[in-house]
């Protein structure tokens, strides 16, 4: 399913709401997208590892690992990063990637254009806070984070619309690959030999009211 801002509804009042839920077949395999985002709070570690697994399935299919389309991601903290490292699966995700964040020697400069490659950035708030990273104006944006509101994540440009639209981390992953959404078929055989109900946040209690998990 995919959450759709809807930017072009007559309605006016409907824009860029997201109330407007379509499935992925809804767009046959045909809308375009410019930059997809994994990350900030609204994931956990198990959408960190769909990533990784999803590149191991795409190279192993095709040979190799190409994108069409620039893929951002942000783990939620630290603490993750250190467990996909000791389980092996940031080793994978630095694999494919053409830039990991560094700490010891920052960016100095919010980014506003991408390359058609992953991007590992610094955990926490990214693309979806809306005052650090922007996707170039007018793009069409396909991300996990409920955080976008008109013109926070992408501000429209003189010829089109900006879009920021909602979907899983396997459908934003295959579409940066594509470049467009996928269609049901290419999205099955993308996700083949992952368990997607195994990677849901903890169900155990929390130990108290406080406590966070991811």
């Amino acid at each position: 399913m995919i959450a759709d801002p809807d930017v072009n509804n007559a309605d006016v009042s409907r824009r860029y709401t997201h109330d407007t839920i379509r499935s992925v077949s809804y767009y046959d395999g045909t809308k375009k997208v410019d930059l997809g985002f994994v990350g900030s709070c609204m994931v956990h570690k198990g959408d960190m590892k769909i990533v990784a697994k999803m590149l191991k399935n795409i190279e192993k299919a095709e040979g190799k690992v190409e994108s069409k389309a620039p893929l951002v991601v942000a783990a939620p903290t630290y603490n993750i990063i250190d467990e996909l490292k000791a389980e092996g699966d940031w080793e994978i995700l630095q694999k494919y990637s053409d830039f990991e964040f560094d700490d010891l020697k920052p960016k100095t400069t919010n980014r506003t254009e991408y390359e058609n490659i992953l991007y590992l950035e610094q955990p926490g708030c990214n693309l979806c806070m809306g005052n650090q990273e922007k996707a170039e104006k007018g793009d069409t944006v396909l991300a996990t984070s409920t955080r976008l509101f008109q013109g926070r994540v992408v501000e429209d440009s003189t010829e089109k619309k900006g879009e920021s639209l909602l979907a899983s981390t396997p459908v934003v992953v295959l579409s940066v690959i594509l470049g467009r959404t996928p269609s049901i078929e290419e999205y099955r055989s993308a996700v083949g030999g992952i368990d997607l109900t195994k990677f849901a946040p903890p169900k155990a209690n929390q130990i108290d009211s406080m406590s966070v998990h991811y």
